[in-house]
């Protein structure tokens, strides 16, 4: 099994784990009372920051170079690693979401974060696997 299926195997798991937690989160029955409370910020923030760092951690990996010559990092390893830290950001986005409907938050967010979670995790594609031989 290559990389690539398996980095997809990971995609489609995040995917059903997310639709699960929007359904229970629907059956669970909190409601928001009408304010925003600074745990409904910080799952926001927390989850604007998992969006971001999905996409920066990434390129900052792939763009590494490796500092010994001995060094395990290689092209291939950083790719690896990169992609999968992007598909764990995308569904910790939902997952934040999902905390907030916990916490009671607005529903309008606790959506907003289930639809970007998923939609992440739905444009997610792994790209070209680098030359393995270094």
């Amino acid at each position: 099994m290559t990389w690539t299926v398996r980095l997809r195997l990971v995609q489609i798991a995040g995917i059903l784990l997310l639709l699960e937690c929007m359904r229970l989160s629907r059956s669970m029955g909190h409601e928001w009372n009408g304010t925003i409370t600074a745990a409904h910020w910080l799952c926001i923030l927390l989850a604007a920051s998992a969006g971001i760092s999905g996409f920066t951690v990434q390129r900052a990996l792939v763009k590494e170079r490796p500092r010994k010559s001995s060094s395990t990092s290689t092209p291939f390893t950083r790719w690896r690693t990169g992609n999968i830290v992007r598909l764990v950001m995308a569904y910790t986005v939902g997952l934040y979401g999902f905390c907030l409907s916990v916490f009671g938050g607005p529903p309008l967010a606790v959506r907003a974060l289930f639809a970007l979670g998923l939609i992440l995790l739905l444009v997610w594609t792994p790209g070209s696997i680098p030359d393995q031989t270094n």
